[in-house]
């Protein structure tokens, strides 16, 4: 039998500690802002269990640094924390960069793929950045379907 996840909650400026330890500890390059919605799954100790990033740019927001604590990967986690946050990621146009390997899932949680001319021009400098880097990444869109 499946496990029931606690929704998804915005964190609040007195998390954000947590939130920061949770980065360091398993996505450092995934730094967290007080500026921006961060929204995580926590268990019932309050451990973050999964956490994602809505990172504000212009009118547009990019899904950045989701990151699952790694005993807790592939049970469905990411996808319950997408699914609780649709409102969050409705409010306005929304984009990730997915790492290319991570793309089946993003497709499966309501993103789609698209060129990278279809960026709006602020995320088309970001993903070029990224890119030159040798991020292998894809850029997509959320369109709730």
């Amino acid at each position: 039998m499946k496990r029931p996840y606690p929704d998804a909650e915005q964190v609040l400026s007195l998390w954000f500690p947590l939130v920061k330890k949770f980065y360091q500890s398993h996505y450092p390059s995934g730094k967290p802002n007080k500026a921006d919605p961060i929204w995580v799954i926590r268990n019932h100790k309050n451990a973050i269990l999964c956490a994602l990033r809505l990172k504000r740019i212009a009118e547009y927001q990019l899904l950045t640094a989701m990151v699952t604590e790694p005993s807790h990967r592939n049970i469905g986690l990411g996808s319950h924390l997408i699914n609780n946050i649709h409102s969050a990621l409705s409010d306005r146009p929304t984009y990730c960069f997915a790492f290319t390997h991570l793309v089946p899932f993003y497709h499966a949680n309501h993103f789609t793929t698209i060129s990278v001319e279809m960026l709006p021009a602020e995320l088309q400098k970001r993903f070029q950045a990224y890119t030159a880097q040798g991020r292998s990444i894809t850029p997509m869109r959320y369109i709730l379907r």
